[in-house]
């Protein structure tokens, strides 16, 4: 008798030229719920030979792979499964025997996707994963290709697939040298990515208007290179000149030791940073940030949306916002009343006070999020809110962004709970948003929208002036007590005063 298959989970597998890797999701509370990943570094591109064929040790690393990837899946509705290969399955697709063997082997159809194909795919990945509302040029470093894609919004506008990857360029760069890294090799590795790129510049319009995304190991890399030395994940192409240097005075990949890169990750590493400094100079690029979507992601929502689980929408973080508040059952009617009287107190400053950039989308994240914490505890729920943010799957949020908003969630500490550990932020523009955000918060402590009033709030400097309507303090003894209370915790030059309206 014949299992029956599951129809609650979706599998996108991607059959890299460096990575094979494999993404099981379900769709919960209207949003993407990851339930596994799991990769393995085939390196299929390191095994073709100058003739187009690949050697036999690439295929025995493929199809045992493949043979742990079937064994996965196998419980998973075959609709609800796609696999998809890439640049380096697109040179050898005439080997008909290892096609068939790896189909065998995965007990799934491969697709074999072109070149544009994949950077659409990528770009959809990023798309629904991202929140940008400008337009986007998104860089895909694999091992046998590199995709370009520009659009806004889900739309892909120009798309293209260069015969240049991370994997390629060590085999025709590096390994001669015995994978030495020089002077003269790695700069030789980055004109000959400047001129696949200049070849196709002249269809990238208005670059410097758009958001420059990376996706891919290269970018993952710099990431935790970043991390461990202190520097934003905004990489200006200044400081990653300055990686590659690094990795020059190493010498060689045996000897590479770079604070942050992983041992995983360094066979690849300088091969995809030339490509990537090759790709910014072709392009006139100064600076690139990380994104976590890609092609799986891609294949993922182009799934849900076959089997009528569509969950596009323009706004990608108010999409997780609505599927944390439905994860963990939080109050979306007070979600709604802070986010409101938040919103109308930055409108009231924004004219008087800095606030940092997307700071909207930071206060309704914050009247989101700020009772997270109650779904585990009340006591110390601002600080149970600030470990959920930091590990919670949230697309739509960048590195940024997520730290910003648990900075702010941990500022609203003893309001919702009794944690009196709430410190001032030290930018200036910070504080002043965790400011309006206590105070929204303060006033709709009554939990319903009759007692949330029309206030007036202004600014003198760093003096807040907040002015209720007539009576409104008197008749509401309770919410005059927090103000009170979060008047006594302000520390000069800091203050707040409230009134009735004149």
């Amino acid at each position: 008798m014949t299992a029956t298959r599951s129809k609650a989970y979706y599998a996108a597998i991607d059959l890299g030229s460096n990575s094979f890797h494999m993404l099981v999701v379900r769709v919960v509370a209207g949003g993407v719920q990851v339930v596994s990943k799991i990769k393995r570094k085939v390196r299929l591109a390191a095994g073709l030979g100058p003739n187009g064929e690949l050697d036999d040790d690439a295929k025995q690393r493929a199809l045992a792979c493949l043979k742990i990837f079937a064994d996965r899946v196998q419980d998973i509705d075959s609709r609800h499964i796609r696999a998809v290969g890439t640049a380096t399955l697109r040179k050898v697709r005439h080997d008909q025997d290892f096609i068939a063997a790896c189909e065998a082997a995965l007990g799934h159809p491969i697709d074999i996707i072109s070149g544009d194909e994949e950077a659409a795919t990528i770009y959809q990945g990023i798309a629904h994963t991202t929140s940008f509302q400008q337009p986007m040029l998104i860089i895909d470093i694999g091992g046998a290709s590199t995709e370009l894609v520009q659009g806004q919004g889900f739309r892909a506008d120009t798309l293209n697939s260069l015969d240049m990857g991370c994997v390629t360029w060590y085999t025709q760069f590096f390994k001669p040298d015995q994978g030495a890294i020089t002077a003269s090799n790695t700069e030789a590795a980055i004109k000959a990515a400047q001129h696949c790129c200049e070849v196709v510049a002249n269809q990238y319009s208005q670059v410097q208007d758009s958001i420059v995304l990376g996706a891919s190991g290269t970018f993952k890399a710099l990431q935790e290179i970043a991390h461990a030395q202190e520097m934003p994940y905004q990489f200006e192409r200044a400081w990653l000149e300055q990686v590659l240097a690094q990795c020059v005075a190493c010498g060689g990949h045996d000897s590479l030791k770079i604070p942050g890169l992983k041992a995983a990750r360094k066979p690849v590493f300088v091969s995809g940073l030339c490509i990537l400094l090759g790709v910014m100079r072709g392009l006139g690029l100064q600076q690139v940030q990380p994104t976590s979507g890609a092609l799986r992601e891609g294949v993922i929502y182009a799934l849900l949306s076959q089997q009528q689980q569509s969950v596009e929408q323009s706004d990608v973080q108010q999409r997780t916002l609505d599927t944390i508040a439905a994860t963990y059952h939080l109050d979306t009617e007070q979600a709604i009343r802070v986010h409101q009287l938040a919103h109308r107190f930055y409108q009231q400053l924004r004219s008087e006070w800095v606030f940092p950039a997307h700071a909207e989308q930071l206060l309704r994240a914050v009247a989101y999020t700020h009772e997270l914490g109650l779904s585990l505890a009340y006591k110390q729920a601002s600080a149970h809110a600030t470990y959920m943010l930091q590990h919670l799957d949230m697309p739509g949020f960048n590195q940024a962004q997520r730290q910003q908003l648990v900075e702010l969630i941990a500022a609203t500490a003893g309001i919702i709970d009794d944690d009196n550990d709430a410190n001032p932020h030290p930018q200036m523009a910070m504080r002043h948003l965790e400011r309006v955000a206590r105070l929204a918060i303060v006033l709709c402590q009554r939990r319903t929208n009759d007692s949330v009033a029309a206030h007036d709030l202004k600014a003198r400097g760093e003096h807040l002036y907040l002015q209720a309507p007539t009576d409104f303090l008197q008749r509401n003894p309770f919410l005059l007590s927090l103000l009170e209370a979060e008047q006594e915790q302000l520390n000069a030059p800091e203050q707040l005063t409230f009134a009735p309206l004149s």
